[in-house]
Order: C-alpha cells, then structure tokens, then sequence
C-alpha cells in the first residue's frame, strides 16, 4: 500500500464560512461583571475520606449439646421377686 503524505506542520488558514456565517457580526460587549471576577485558582483537592470498612460479625459461640438417658427396668423373673435396674448415661456433643 501506498504511505501518505506528512501534513505539514504549517498553520494552515481558516476556511471560509458557508452561508449565514460567513457575514461579519459586531463582537459582543462583554458584561461589566465579567471584568470584575477573577480567575479561579487551581486548587489542590483534598484526599478522599478513609471509609470505614463494616465490622465482620462475631460468630455467637455455640454450647455443646448434652444428652442423658436414664432407663430403670423392672424383672420379674419369679413371682414375688422383682429386680430394679436402672441405667443412667449421659453424652456430651460436640457442636457443629
């Protein structure tokens, strides 16, 4: 393919105005107001804010489940002898 062409780094004049445009308008009188302010100053821009960042939630420790079984069992094994057996035990979970 074929290099373009460098444009050059003259100024280049103006072209001209079509229609409506092209007529000469007399320059606006700039307002007494505009006079009397002056220009604004760059500032420096303050840093943002740090934001806060949400507190994670603390898990609620959990009591670990207990759980007891007492049985009693009553025999008969002849009339007028009666056994009593009783049982009792108790099991510690560990929560999950």
């Amino acid at each position: 393919m074929a290099k373009r062409k460098k444009a050059s780094k003259v100024q280049k004049r103006a072209k001209l105005r079509s229609g409506n445009s092209a007529k000469r308008v007399k320059a606006r009188k700039a307002s007494g107001v505009a006079k009397a302010t002056k220009r604004t100053v760059a500032k420096a821009k303050p840093k943002p804010a740090p934001v806060k960042k949400a507190a994670r939630k603390v898990k609620q420790p959990v009591a670990p489940v207990v759980e007891t079984v007492a049985v009693e069992v009553l025999e008969q094994p002849a009339p007028g002898v009666i056994i009593v057996t009783e049982v009792e035990e108790t099991e510690v979970r560990k929560a999950s």
